[in-house]
């Protein structure tokens, strides 16, 4: 029988790659014409449309285009404003802001690219409809500070009003129904667990977050200030009466022009000169010449979202999960490559798994081992797991607004016992062995399972600080300073011990170029790892695998939702903002629950 289903699997799937096969031909070959660029124009002004968000991902994927996925990549951004800064041709850049889904850490990472651009002698212009809106508009203007001039239209406002961070609590939801939380957290700031067993923020959660806000805030405000030249007392006045109207913040510099986009568009070229061409900053990459021979090669690992043990990698249509299997498959296939030297792991994850990150320490230390040179660059988030899969590395770089540390565990369960009681329903249970079932959802622990529960998380909590102490050479007695679960800035984790550098990638490559002993000008080859695999490839593999008919026609022409509870929380993000806190963590080692208030 097993013989016969595939039989017949294959049948349906040559059908199906037969119908497909047609289709997919005649979309990557009108994309390859379409987006094939011609010889540059001896004028150039690129194109960076941020409405879409920012990642960290590739740029300039035809499945993207194909599907209306603008998100572009960091990483490809940086890489071509670095080109662009060295090529005559290019006169400046015209930046998209309206509704543009920045956080501080990518509009850091972008004004560094930035200024270097700038610095070449080139302009660059950004337009917003208005800062206002869904997200962090303090981060989309921290960028758009940097700018030499921004745009804005007339009707629009300036909500520089500050930064919010909010926790919600369920305790008294869960008491309500019939649901108990039985969770323990090591120690008072590792606050994750307080969603489920408090009704309010614990003094230790609001002395941390009050902490990570007054940084971000000053580090937003400085950079505003010494972008637009404006006294630090008046911008904070400024921002203590916002939102302001679009002539208040032409006024007081915050908005060099007022206009629409037509008006921009034209001013744009007017500035390039005559004979200037717009080009988005994809097909200009797809124009460029090979890098000169490199004086090293590099490969980036990117490990984005909750760290997990499963064996998925990110996929072409997949929600990213930092898969620990996939990571480390890729981590050694580059600790194993002789023509590679030195390896960036670029690291953006609230944490999760405890095994699995562990298993990614490991593998870091692994390549170490085998004489590759290992750089740390961490993105929005690098905090608990994400922290314990960076802390090997010979260096760890983050940005002045990474949110990492968070060096502590929870965990627990939900007893429902006396919710299906309401409902009419009794439980019943055969068990052999002392602790059997103590993880079932029904009932609560009992006293001889809650004392072994206690002693795993006593475990992995003094496993990681062993660890953090031995990775990063941080005395015993400095080590319950710098972790109890502490959320910190990267600004405030360098100041600790926890963080090498400030910086991005580029401070990454600089590293990697310092510890290698080559010139700071050196060519570095960047390869990214795992490659991204194309619809085709994965549906050819799920065949190999003995994958259903459904899964295989999924991953040529759609995506597969893992996660719907997650799809409907989406959904909902366009009124009520980012729903993000309420969905179930992945793991032991993760941070807060946390979101930027609108």
């Amino acid at each position: 029988m097993r013989l016969i289903g595939r039989i017949f699997l294959w049948c349906f799937a040559v059908i199906g790659f037969g119908a497909v096969a047609v289709a997919v031909t005649g979309i990557a070959v009108a994309v390859f014409f379409v987006s094939k660029a011609p010889d540059l124009p001896e004028r150039v002004v690129l194109r960076l449309d941020l409405e879409g968000g920012i990642g960290d991902g590739r740029l300039g994927r035809p499945w993207d285009d194909l599907f209306d996925r603008k998100v572009v990549s960091l990483h490809d951004v940086i890489a071509v404003l670095q080109r662009a800064a060295k090529d005559e041709r290019v006169a400046g850049i015209a930046v998209q802001l309206s509704d543009a889904p920045i956080g501080i850490v990518a509009a850091q990472e972008l004004r560094q690219g930035i200024a270097e651009f700038r610095a070449s002698g080139k302009f660059a212009m950004g337009f917003a409809a208005s800062f206002d809106g869904p997200g962090n508009v303090m981060s989309r203007y921290l960028l758009a500070s940097a700018l030499d001039s921004v745009w804005m239209q007339p009707s629009g406002t300036l909500a520089l009003t500050g930064i919010a961070l909010e926790m919600p609590f369920i305790k008294d939801a869960l008491e309500t129904v019939g649901v108990q939380a039985e969770f323990e957290q090591r120690h008072e700031y590792k606050s994750a667990a307080e969603l489920f067993t408090r009704s309010g923020m614990s003094q230790p959660a609001r002395q941390s977050l009050e902490g990570v806000v007054q940084t971000w805030m000053r580090q937003i405000l400085d950079g505003i200030a010494a972008d637009r030249k404006i006294p630090m007392k008046q911008l904070r006045g400024l921002v203590d009466r916002a939102p302001l109207l679009a002539e208040d913040a032409h006024e007081h510099g915050l908005i060099n022009v007022l206009g629409y986009q037509d008006g921009f568009e034209a001013a744009v070229r007017a500035r390039a000169g005559s004979g200037a061409v717009v080009m988005n900053l994809d097909a200009y990459a797809g124009s460029l010449a090979p890098l000169p021979d490199p004086a090293a090669n590099v490969a980036l690992i990117y490990g984005v979202g909750p760290i997990e043990d499963g064996r998925g990698e990110n996929d072409v249509f997949s929600d990213e999960t930092f898969s620990a299997a996939a990571f480390n498959k890729a981590l050694a296939r580059a600790a194993g490559d002789p023509a590679i030297r030195a390896i960036i792991l670029r690291i953006d994850s609230p944490g999760g798994s405890y095994v699995a990150s562990d298993s990614v320490r490991r593998a870091v230390m692994q390549a170490r081992e085998n004489g590759k040179v290992v750089i740390a660059s961490m993105g929005a988030y690098a905090a608990s797991g994400g922290y314990f899969a960076a802390m090997a590395a010979d260096r760890i770089v983050a940005q002045p607004g990474t949110l990492t540390g968070s060096i502590g565990v929870f965990g627990g369960k939900f007893a429902t016992e006396a919710l299906w009681q309401k409902l009419g329903v009794n439980w019943a249970q055969v068990n052999t062995g002392g602790n059997a079932g103590m993880w079932s959802g029904i009932r609560p622990f009992s006293p001889d399972a809650a004392a072994r529960h206690r002693a795993i998380i006593d475990a992995i909590y003094t496993d990681f600080t062993n660890k953090v102490a031995a990775d990063r050479n941080i005395p015993a007695e400095r080590i319950d300073a710098v972790a109890r679960g502490r959320v910190w800035t990267g600004e405030d984790a360098r100041a600790v011990g926890l963080v090498d550098a400030l910086g991005g990638l580029t401070t990454a490559l600089e590293l990697a170029r310092e510890l290698l002993g080559l010139p700071k000008d050196a060519v570095l080859a960047v390869t990214v790892l795992p490659e991204r695999r194309s619809p085709l490839d994965r549906a050819l593999s799920l065949l190999e695998q003995g994958g259903s008919i459904s899964e295989i026609a999924a991953a040529l022409v759609g995506h597969v939702q893992t996660d719907p509870y997650a799809a409907v929380l989406r959904k909902l993000e366009p009124v009520t903002g980012d729903l993000g806190v309420f969905r179930s963590p992945a793991g032991v080692l993760q941070m807060p629950a946390i979101r930027i208030a609108r």
